[in-house]
């Protein structure tokens, strides 16, 4: 095995991920319990401006995908004067948006079932 310019470290110490063999189990105070693992499932985090954004990688049909893509296209040429590339519309933002919606609908997440369930209580 050859060593790189990194001093020997294996992939897997950047990673954060251990290797079986080198983990000890301890009981960690830190654990969460089934009381406390509910509370914060219950208390959704509220996003900040400055939260950091996560990709997803998700499917869609093309249709919706076109669609996204004009709608985005629509917003951005709404504008008269420039936008600064931070504030532009992409697909991306409406995914965001639409995140939004559903997080603040009057839908009983706890009795959805599938997306069928969600389709009809949107009454799409």
């Amino acid at each position: 095995m050859v060593k790189s310019k990194m001093g020997g470290m294996k992939l897997s110490q950047f990673s954060g991920i251990r290797s079986n063999e080198t983990e000890t189990p301890t009981d960690s105070p830190q654990e969460s319990t089934p009381e406390t693992a509910s509370v914060k499932e219950s208390a959704p985090k509220k996003p900040t401006p400055k939260e950091k954004p996560v990709s997803i990688n998700i499917k869609i049909s093309r249709e919706q995908h076109e669609w996204l893509s004009d709608t985005a296209r629509i917003v951005r040429d709404n504008n008269t004067d420039p936008v600064p590339p931070g504030d532009r519309v992409y697909p991306q933002h409406l995914i965001g948006v639409a995140v939004e919606l559903l997080r603040h609908s009057d839908i009983d997440w706890s009795q959805m079932k599938n997306t069928e369930d969600l389709k009809q209580q949107l009454k799409l």
